[in-house]
């Protein structure tokens, strides 16, 4: 005998299913579709500005490169805390020989975040904190002569902490540093911060022993140069310098770690 098999009862087919929409009055679906399109509307005009400041933004981050190089070829470093903005600011007013504005900028920049500096350097490099706040306390006395050596040492081992490369060590005409550099990639954001360690700033510079130009780490060091802290700047370039190292190469050494690994 054949088995003869029963399909379950079913209250509706997919054809008598209730569309949920078919009570409702279509006024109110007119009024609703009406309401979603302003608001379709009102999102386009408001994302629309933003859309402009994005493109803005993209085209500040483009040049920063190029204009924390020119920065660093007069002896300042910028850390990831300036907006780009600023940075190619900076740099155009560097480009136009308006100096005295750049100088007065970095001046007051530095002064207005020198706590929040000295914490993260301490922070990053307990062992070296009491070195560290000693020039940070003598930069704030005004006592250069004694801030820029100890500024210039703490550059040296920090950078070659983070990055196995002493700062003012030259290989033939780039820093030996640029060749850590290259092992970032040359795409990333972070890259783009990195411009002024493939060049040669002026304190590393080799001078001329009949004329000098500005400050130079070995003449400081060695005892050849015996009037470097009579210019305020100098120091504060030391420092912008080292806080460079500890914020924006110290990032860019995690990232490399992160990379790698």
């Amino acid at each position: 005998m054949a088995l003869s098999i029963v399909p379950p009862n079913k209250t509706s087919t997919l054809m008598e299913m209730k569309n949920p929409f078919q009570d409702i009055d279509p006024k109110i679906l007119e009024s609703a579709a009406k309401a979603f399109q302003m608001q379709a509307e009102a999102l386009v005009k408001t994302i629309e500005p933003l859309k402009e400041l994005f493109i803005q933004q993209f085209k500040e981050l483009q040049n920063v490169p190029e204009s924390s190089k020119v920065l660093a070829e007069y002896g300042w470093y910028l850390s990831l805390y300036m907006e780009p903005g600023e940075v190619n600011e900076l740099a155009t007013k560097a480009r136009e020989g308006n100096f005295d504005v750049v100088n007065d900028y970095m001046v007051n920049e530095i002064d207005d975040s020198i706590n929040k500096i000295e914490s993260e350097l301490v922070e990053k490099f307990p062992h070296r904190a009491k070195v560290m706040s000693a020039a940070i306390r003598a930069h704030k006395n005004a006592d250069f002569y004694l801030s820029i050596p100890v500024l210039m040492t703490q550059i040296e081992g920090v950078c070659s902490e983070i990055t196995g490369h002493r700062f003012f060590k030259i290989a033939k005409s780039a820093p030996k540093i640029s060749e850590w550099v290259q092992q970032i990639e040359s795409n990333s954001i972070i890259h783009m911060f990195l411009e002024p360690l493939k060049i040669i700033g002026p304190s590393q510079k080799y001078q001329e022993a009949e004329s000098p130009k500005g400050i130079n780490r070995h003449d400081v060091l060695h005892g050849d140069s015996v009037d470097f802290g009579e210019d305020k700047y100098n120091s504060y370039k030391a420092l912008s310098l080292l806080f460079y190292l500890s914020d924006t190469v110290y990032k860019a050494k995690s990232h490399l770690d992160t990379t790698i690994q």
